[in-house]
């Protein structure tokens, strides 16, 4: 693949935007959103910054990905029809996943940020942010223990 040039798995969207990563120092993220803008977006900055993103577009698939596939890392939106953010959090605590999981909302209430760090979130982030913001996120989650 060229520089620049995007490719894209159908059967999870798993997308590289032509940047070569070292495996040893890279995560997969998976993201979890019903917007497509959103998922696409994320997983760009996701590849900027040396990392790689399985895109799904609802909890029951991000549910099926995380069951099939190693993650080292969660970006999931709050809102979603069917299984919503909040309860594929707790999901993962029940099945001790250990993983980081952050939680976003374009509609975010100071409540509802409380609700998802009491549940175990990572952190809750706020639509729109910023490639700096994410790239303090994805700081801070490298530095975390990881689940073995």
């Amino acid at each position: 693949m060229r520089k620049g040039q995007i490719s894209h798995d159908k059967t999870m969207e798993r997308w590289n935007f032509g940047r070569k990563m070292k495996q040893t120092d890279s995560l997969q993220i998976l993201v979890v959103d019903d917007e497509n803008i959103v998922r696409l977006t994320l997983a760009a900055m996701i590849d900027h910054m040396g990392h790689s993103a399985i895109c799904v577009n609802d909890g029951l698939a991000g549910k099926q990905t995380l069951n099939n596939n190693k993650c080292d890392a969660a970006f999931v939106d709050m809102r979603m029809p069917g299984l919503d953010g909040m309860n594929l959090l707790k999901w993962s605590r029940q099945k001790r996943l250990g993983l980081p999981i952050v939680i976003m909302s374009g509609h975010g209430t100071e409540a509802s940020r409380d609700e998802a760090m009491q549940s175990g979130a990572f952190a809750f982030l706020t639509k729109p942010f910023s490639l700096v913001v994410l790239k303090g996120l994805i700081e801070r989650i490298q530095e975390s223990p990881r689940p073995t």
